[in-house]
C-alpha cells in the first residue's frame, strides 16, 4: 500500500475516533472505611460510572441519579452523585499518571 494511502486511512481513523469520543459520568470514590468522599483525588482517580454518547445524555441521567438517591434515607452515595462530572471520554484529566 503507498504511503499516501496509508496516511489518508490515518487521518480517516482519527477523524473517526474524534466524531466517536461519546461522554463519560466520571464519579468520585466513596471510602466506606473512613465514610467518606474521596472528591480531592485527581479525576484519573475517579471511577466511570457511566457512558454516554452526548453531554445532555450524560447530564440527564446525573440528575436522575441524585434525585432517586435523595430519595433514600441516609444515602452515602448522593453527596458522591453532586459532586460527579459529565466529561469528554478522551478529557486528558481521566489519563492514568
Amino acid at each position: 500500500m503507498p504511503v499516501r494511502e496509508i496516511l489518508d486511512l490515518m487521518r480517516m481513523r482519527r477523524a473517526l475516533s474524534v466524531a466517536l469520543v461519546g461522554w463519560v459520568l466520571m464519579a468520585p470514590s466513596v471510602d466506606c472505611a473512613r465514610r467518606g468522599l474521596e472528591n480531592d483525588t485527581p479525576l484519573s482517580q475517579w471511577e466511570n460510572v457511566g457512558s454516554f454518547l452526548s453531554a445532555s445524555n450524560c447530564e440527564q441521567y446525573r440528575v436522575t441519579v441524585v434525585a432517586a438517591e435523595k430519595s433514600e434515607p441516609a444515602n452515602a452515595y448522593v453527596e458522591r452523585y453532586v459532586h460527579s462530572i459529565c466529561m469528554p471520554a478522551d478529557d486528558p484529566r481521566l489519563k492514568k499518571e
